[in-house]
């Protein structure tokens, strides 16, 4: 099937940018940005389309999930701040977190939301949780010395002030190499920690083995899942004449909060203005917070979630660009402690017959930049939803394929590490950062 989708590439916005020299080479800058949907003209509010759909039955909800964007009219970028190109930059406010800049230039998709997936995703752009892809109270600096640049990121203010943690710190440290065969390699690593990030997500409903939402469909309780996340970022860029290949990896731990809620209904409203709190949930729906996803008292690990992507773009012309990317998502089994160090793509579902299930999708924009993009991924069990709930805002031709097994590589999926285990969750964890 075949139809018009927006924000394909980018969040529609709109805003101001500001520039004004003050003089001795310091100017003043500032930027107002606010994403918005161009079909209803909203601003940008993932977040409650969750809180929306609260109670309704899988099979009867409307598109929805997490994100930073939670209705602000500064919901893209709210900054004000000083510039020198000697001293660097400074800048307060509510602005994107190094890792979602970090996935903006090493990316080779640039972070499109209908092609990419650690676009379409927050998880990478914001270590870990969507929400920390931007942070409203927070102070940036950069600085250029030379051929190395430098950036460190403080997020000040937690949930009341309009923040998907209670706290966040970032680092970087970047540079360029000239002169390296005919191009230039760019290198950069960004080392991100955030206290009782928030996890956003609708749940509740009993699946059958494939993970299909069985039965009543209910409840869909809104819960908001709290972790202490850390990340590290590796990225490199080589550009000669009109190449560019880029590699990209990320190492995210989910940790227990530093801070979490244990008594009965009390809670935070989010980053959208909704109320969330312990242990409102109600047979058919309501709120909770889960502070014990990560706690070894729970019989629970720390999540360990690797991010590998490597891609190249060219420039046939200077408006017509080719990109072909890989990207790949590794992680532990956390839910039982025992099995913590093995790697979940060990316990990928499968049929009864001996096969593996596989999907090919095939992708292709048409606009001012010509971009067809061919992306093989495997069908993840924990991911299979009716397709009325994908939740992507664009269409694709999907083919299953299927792959001979051996015995030996069948996984029982009730064995010690339960099929919870396989959740990579990426669509849960939000919806463009």
């Amino acid at each position: 099937m075949w139809t018009i989708a927006p924000n394909g590439l980018s969040q529609s916005a709109i805003g101001i940018q500001i520039k004004e020299p003050i003089g001795a080479g310091w100017s003043f800058v500032a930027q107002l940005e606010a994403g918005f949907d161009p079909y209803s003209l909203e601003l940008a509010n993932s977040p409650h389309s969750e809180f929306r759909n609260i109670g309704i039955p899988v099979d009867a909800q409307s598109t929805n999930g997490d994100s930073s964007r939670g209705g602000q009219f500064y919901n893209s970028q709210g900054f004000v701040g000083v510039s020198s190109d000697t001293f660097g930059t400074l800048t307060v406010f509510r602005q994107n977190a190094l890792t979602w800049d970090g996935v903006l230039a090493y990316d080779p998709m640039g972070g499109a939301y209908a092609f990419s997936p650690i676009g379409f995703s927050g998880v990478t752009a914001g270590g870990g949780d969507t929400q920390n892809a931007k942070y409203s109270t927070s102070a940036k600096y950069r600085v250029n010395i030379g051929d190395f640049r430098l950036a460190a990121l403080w997020q000040f203010g937690g949930y009341e002030l309009n923040n998907g943690s209670r706290g966040a710190w970032e680092a970087q440290l970047g540079g360029d190499i000239h002169n390296l065969g005919p191009g230039v390699l760019s290198l950069d690593a960004i080392f991100d920690f955030e206290r009782d990030a928030v996890q956003l997500s609708l749940a509740g409903a009993p699946v059958n083995f494939e993970g299909t939402p069985i039965g009543t469909m209910l409840p869909q309780t809104m819960t908001a899942t709290l972790s202490n996340n850390t990340s590290v970022m590796a990225l490199a860029k080589y550009a000669v004449d009109r190449l560019k290949l880029y590699f990209g990896y990320e190492w995210i731990q989910f940790a227990p909060p530093s801070d979490p809620f244990t008594i009965p209904h009390t809670g935070f409203t989010n980053n959208a203005g909704d109320f969330v709190c312990f242990e409102c949930n109600t047979p058919t729906g309501g709120t909770n917070i889960n502070s014990t996803q990560y706690s070894a008292s729970a019989g629970f690990s720390d999540k360990i979630l690797q991010v590998v992507w490597f891609g190249a773009k060219y420039a046939i012309t200077d408006n017509l660009d080719i990109i072909g990317a890989y990207y790949h998502y590794d992680q532990n089994r956390f839910t039982i402690a025992s099995c913590a160090n093995a790697p979940a793509r060990a316990m990928r579902g499968h049929d009864g017959r001996g096969f593996r299930r596989y999907r090919l999708e095939v992708f292709a924009q048409v606009g001012y930049l010509h971009r067809y993009v061919f992306l093989a991924d495997e069908w993840w069990t924990r991911q299979r939803l009716p397709g009325s709930q994908q939740p992507r805002h664009h269409r694709w031709a999907s083919l299953p394929i299927l792959r001979r097994v051996a015995e030996s590589d069948h996984t029982s999926l009730e064995s010690g590490c339960t099929k919870r285990d396989l959740r990579t969750e990426l669509t849960s964890q939000g919806l463009r950062p």
